[in-house]
């Protein structure tokens, strides 16, 4: 039970916080008129983010060799999220807008976050599921 808690709760933590941040206190700049590369990354994000929570509560219900397959996915989904807002769309240019100053350090925070988590995910299922098959030959 505990190494399923380690592989599969900081996937949902750090998924909804993702989901959530962009949304709330770390969002997107408000422009005037057509919104600007920074709102597409903020919504990108969010979607990024549920995604990461979706897969941790997924993680919850299965065997350890399912749970490695669903941190790889994590950490593509978070090398997705981190390439965003700092190559694929991008945020605003100016140095002093909210987008800038918040949003893209903590997507950044939580990105790295989400990607060791799901690191350390597969080394304990990958402990775990060789500790099974060992024990089940």
């Amino acid at each position: 039970m505990k190494h399923k808690l380690i592989a599969s709760v900081p996937a949902i933590v750090l998924g909804a916080l993702i989901a959530v941040a962009p949304q709330t206190f770390a969002h997107a700049c408000q422009g005037h008129g057509t919104p600007g590369a920074c709102h597409y990354s903020q919504q990108a994000a969010t979607g990024i983010g549920a995604a990461i929570l979706v897969l941790g509560v997924i993680a919850l219900f299965v065997d350890p060799r399912v749970r490695i397959g669903l941190n790889v996915a994590v950490i593509v989904d978070t090398v997705l999220l981190l390439a965003v807002p700092t190559v694929l769309i991008g945020i605003c240019k100016g140095t002093m807008m909210h987008c800038r100053m918040v949003m893209l350090p903590t997507l950044v925070v939580l990105g790295v976050l989400a990607l060791a988590f799901a690191v350390i995910g597969i080394r304990v299922d990958s402990r775990a599921a060789s500790a099974s098959a060992g024990g089940a030959r």
